[in-house]
Order: C-alpha cells, then sequence, then structure tokens
C-alpha cells in the first residue's frame, strides 16, 4: 500500500514493557533466543555494548542450521572482544561449527552449563521465540535451577 505524499501515519513501537533491559537493571543476565526470536535479545546485547556495561551477559542462541543464525558475523564479533559477553550457539539440524557450541535443542544440562560461563547467578533471564520454543527453554531453566521468578518470556506464533 502506498500514501500520497504528505499523509501522515502514526506508528506504535513493541507493547509489553516488561520484555527491556536497561543497564541500571544489573546483572548478570542470560539471554535465550530461538529463530528470529533473537531480535529484542540483540538489542539488550547492543544496548549493553553502547553504553559500556560491564554487565555480563551469556546469550544462548538456537537455530537450525548456520546460515539461518540471525546477526552471526556481528555476535560473533562481540564474543571474541570478551568483554563479559559469551555467545553460545545451538544448531538444531547440523554439527556445531565451534567448540563450545551445541548441536541440539535447547535443555536444562545445555543451561546448566550456560549459567557456569557467568561469574554468578543471573539476576534475570529472558527467552524470546515461538511458543513451543519459549515453553521448552523455560522449563529447561528452571530445570537448571534458575527462579521462575527471574524469567521474562516473548512469544510468537501459534
Amino acid at each position: 500500500m502506498s500514501l500520497p505524499s504528505g499523509d501522515e501515519i502514526e506508528l506504535r513501537g513493541p507493547l509489553g514493557g516488561h520484555f527491556i533491559w536497561e543497564e541500571s537493571d544489573g546483572g548478570p543476565i542470560l539471554l535465550v533466543g530461538g529463530g528470529s526470536g533473537v531480535v529484542p535479545l540483540m538489542a539488550m546485547v547492543r544496548h549493553r555494548m553502547l553504553r559500556n556495561a560491564a554487565v555480563p551477559v551469556v546469550l544462548v542462541f538456537s537455530a537450525r542450521v548456520w546460515d539461518e543464525v540471525i546477526f552471526r558475523d556481528e555476535l560473533i564479533g562481540l564474543d571474541d572482544r570478551r568483554d563479559g559477553f559469551d555467545l553460545v550457539l545451538t544448531l538444531t539440524r547440523e554439527p556445531a561449527r565451534r567448540p563450545s557450541d551445541y548441536s541440539r535443542r535447547v535443555d536444562a544440562r545445555m543451561m546448566v552449563q550456560a549459567v557456569e560461563r557467568l561469574p554468578k547467578a543471573p539476576k534475570l533471564a529472558y527467552v524470546c521465540g515461538s511458543n513451543a520454543f519459549v515453553s521448552a527453554a523455560a522449563d529447561a531453566l528452571i530445570g537448571a535451577g534458575v527462579p521462575a521468578g527471574i524469567i521474562r518470556t516473548e512469544r510468537y506464533g501459534i
């Protein structure tokens, strides 16, 4: 649809303000994303970087295959900086390409290992992805001993 020049439109941003992180919220934080669910998590990662925040962050990002890892080069570049950001990729349909990554779906054992990468227990955990992914990842976090009260979720799809 195109609009004539001069027409005004009103845009509205995302709803659900509980799914944001600000430096004042502290950390460490654990981020878990599936597919395009990484997009709001990436906004948090970029915010951390732009603010030069020292808050430790682990991002567990699940994708089917290497070529579907959204923001892959940027994320690997951030991981290589070794400034408190730690990237964990898990590919569900092909072998992992990096030694610290996984070749399976997110599970409680993976979440235990992700938490162990942080200097202390996470203050907050954020999970975003499809309904099925978020349910599985949140259950895995709880199975790993992460308190349900610190887990924030954002879902899409059916």
